[in-house]
């Protein structure tokens, strides 16, 4: 894979975030970051770790529909139990 100018001109710590998301690793890559946005060395380096921060944020709305669908499917169990206890 060839290297970009962008590649070059990122810190060591905002390369390692990088090199964390491609490996899987997100909470190494907002650790990283979170050091990065301590002391920027650069706006444009801080605006990256922030791109990092959003891009592994945690989806909650996914979550919240999850754990409500959950519900749902809980309720439906305990209806069903509850009628077929009582003909």
């Amino acid at each position: 894979m060839a290297k970009t100018d962008r590649s070059e001109q990122r810190s060591e710590p905002l390369q390692a975030a990088w090199r964390a998301i491609d490996a899987g690793d997100v909470v190494a890559a907002r650790r990283l970051a979170e050091a990065v946005l301590l002391a920027p060395p650069s706006p444009g380096a801080a605006a990256e770790a922030r791109d990092v921060l959003k891009r592994t944020d945690v989806a909650w709305p996914v979550l919240w529909y999850g754990a409500f669908a959950l519900l749902l499917v809980l309720a439906l169990v305990l209806l069903a139990v509850v009628r077929s206890a009582h003909p």
